[in-house]
C-alpha cells in the first residue's frame, strides 16, 4: 500500500471552524490527506478510508450532528 498521487485530484479544502468529517471529507492514513471520495476505500493506495474522527471532542460533535439528522 503506497501512495500513487491519484488522491491528490480528489483533495479537500479546510473549511475553518467545521469539522471535517462533518463536510463529508475522509482520511487516508497511508496518503496523510482528506478527500472527498463516496467509495470505503482510496482511490490511490485501496486503504480503508477513516470517517470518524479520533478526537473526543470531534467524535462527540459528530455523534450530536448525526443524532439530529436521524430525528
Amino acid at each position: 500500500m503506497v501512495c500513487k498521487g491519484i488522491c491528490t485530484q480528489h483533495k479537500a479544502q479546510r473549511i475553518h471552524g467545521i469539522n471535517r468529517y462533518i463536510q463529508g471529507q475522509k482520511m487516508c492514513s497511508v496518503c496523510a490527506i482528506f478527500i472527498y471520495w463516496d467509495g470505503k476505500h482510496c482511490p490511490c493506495c485501496n486503504f480503508v478510508l477513516r470517517t470518524k474522527p479520533r478526537n473526543s471532542k470531534n467524535r462527540r460533535q459528530l455523534q450530536i450532528i448525526q443524532t439530529v439528522k436521524r430525528i
